[in-house]
């Protein structure tokens, strides 16, 4: 898989200025304390976190639910008991609790731009985004 390597733009770092600073999605849906610090997961299509959308498609997840990193001294059994299945660790099992990646997406975007009930309330990158999907 390539990685996007591509510094963001003023408007892309904006948004994952406020991904970091948004709670871990799954978390959240498991209503239980956060374990870790949020990272932006982004979402990759095809190898390519470009044609997924970029930096402008991304979802807040703390380290465990995001890459599968512990929280010294649990287990990994002990923090998916805990928190619930990590992305890194159990894809399928994540897919199934949580839903696709492309939900998370927009759950995401409803919570960071809960005003926007119309393509033209996004901002322009994140439109040419939905319009790309």
């Amino acid at each position: 898989m390539r990685h996007s390597t591509r510094k963001p733009t003023k408007a892309e770092q904006a948004h994952l200025d406020r991904i970091h600073a948004s709670p871990c999605l799954p978390c959240s849906i498991e209503q239980i304390q956060q374990p870790l610090r949020t990272e932006a997961h982004h979402l990759v299509d095809k190898g390519y976190r470009v044609h997924s959308g970029g930096h402008m498609a991304t979802v807040p997840m703390c380290g465990w639910h995001h890459r599968g990193e512990q929280l010294y001294p649990h287990t990994s059994k002990e923090m998916h008991f805990l928190y619930g299945p990590s992305m890194a660790r159990s894809p399928g099992e994540f897919k199934a609790r949580y839903g696709s990646q492309r939900k998370l997406l927009k759950l995401t975007n409803r919570r960071l731009y809960p005003g926007a009930h119309d393509l033209d309330d996004l901002p322009e990158e994140q439109q040419q985004h939905v319009r790309s999907i």
